[in-house]
């Protein structure tokens, strides 16, 4: 039980970490189920003609909004954790940070796509990017989304306690 004792004002907003590393993989599970079914659609859209185009469109619409609220919620839930995690922890958030400045930039671009514009290429680059985003979500799980590095107590390197 904590009782606040040692704590800081700051931590009082702060999820544990399990909490807010479990939350945020099930929200990886939800977009790399979404994203798989979106490469399907992609797929078979970039293999025909398409004389309709708002399928594809809806998609990547779709997975726009939602990726982006998800890369929100990391970013309010992992961010202040990592923040704390001296040495290491701020230059993983400036990684996370520039990975996710990248993900929302590709993504506005998709949704940017012009009406008058192929949707077989829209397709096409859909399928890229969703390709790339299920890569960065796997590299994600297994590098930061981990207990060794989203965890509750402040290792401090070469911290000597005698």
């Amino acid at each position: 039980m904590n009782d606040g004792v040692g704590t800081r004002p700051e931590d009082l907003d702060r999820l544990p970490a399990d909490t807010a590393r479990r939350m945020v993989l099930e929200q990886h599970r939800e977009l790399k189920r979404l994203l798989s079914m979106g490469l399907i659609q992609a797929r078979g859209a970039a293999e025909e003609t398409i004389s309709g185009h708002e399928p594809i469109r809806s998609l990547v619409s779709l997975i726009q909004e939602l990726f982006v609220k998800h890369l929100a919620d990391e970013e309010a839930l992992i961010v202040p954790i990592l923040e704390d995690d001296l040495p290491l922890g701020p230059a993983r958030v400036a990684a996370l940070r520039e990975e996710h400045g990248r993900q929302r930039a590709e993504l506005d671009a998709l949704c940017a796509w012009p009406d008058d514009e192929s949707d077989v290429e829209l397709a096409r680059r859909f399928d890229s990017l969703a390709k790339t985003l299920l890569e960065d979500i796997t590299h994600e799980e297994r590098e930061l989304l981990v207990g060794d590095v989203i965890r509750d107590d402040r290792v401090v390197v070469d911290q000597f306690v005698g």
